[in-house]
């Protein structure tokens, strides 16, 4: 069956138009919506950076209060280790003569006493003593025991160019026994005085302390 169409050309087309603009139209709402969609999620994800940016630039600004509190602390231990310094560099070729004195007494022979000590940073050390010798006994075994002294004194790292000054026979007579007490009787001593240096000790090595850090940086 053949169908005729007695509408004008005209009619027809502007029918046609009609139906591709609807068409248009749909499409352009759709691609409206989807540049909408598009605009929407970008904008929150830029939103969301923003507050992660303000999140973070916050806790910059907390962290670096705390910096700035702890800043003292840095300063303080910087000027902790100045001082340290200054006073190793103040006690450098410090001897403690106390302790010289004891090591002297460890290394002295039963059969030796002191008479004086004198030490000095300057000067050296100087030693006054005596030992017995009996009327048996020949002045060699006396001075042998001086000699072991002076052996074991040299011996000592604090000590070193140990000399004997002199050596002498005398007769000891208690001249150190406190006034009232009996005094012994004379006996045969050999009496020495006896000299040696005292070593310097020397600076340890210190490292310069490093300038406090700054807070904030």
């Amino acid at each position: 069956m053949v169908r005729v169409n007695l509408l004008p050309r005209e009619v027809i087309d502007r029918r046609r138009f009609e139906q591709w603009y609807r068409y248009v139209f749909i499409g352009l709402v759709g691609g409206l919506l989807i540049v909408l969609f598009a605009y929407a999620g970008l904008f929150l994800m830029t939103q969301q950076k923003v507050d992660d940016l303000q999140a973070r630039q916050e806790e910059a600004t907390t962290l670096k209060s705390q910096a700035d509190a702890y800043a003292v602390f840095e300063v303080k231990e910087q000027e902790l280790v100045a001082r340290s310094v200054v006073a190793q560099t103040a006690l450098t070729g410090r001897i403690n003569m106390g302790m010289l004195a004891e090591e002297i007494s460890l290394v002295l022979p039963d059969e030796i006493w002191l008479d004086s000590i004198a030490l000095s940073q300057d000067t050296g050390a100087a030693l006054g003593g005596s030992t017995p010798r009996s009327a048996s006994e020949s002045a060699d075994v006396a001075y042998k025991s001086i000699a072991k002294l002076l052996v074991r004194v040299n011996e000592l790292k604090s000590l070193y160019d140990v000399w004997l000054v002199s050596a002498t026979n005398t007769t000891w007579n208690g001249w150190d026994v406190p006034e009232g007490a009996p005094k012994p009787l004379p006996a045969d001593v050999v009496s020495f005085q006896a000299t040696s240096k005292i070593v310097i000790p020397t600076a340890p090595a210190t490292a310069t302390p490093a300038p406090a850090a700054m807070g904030g940086q």
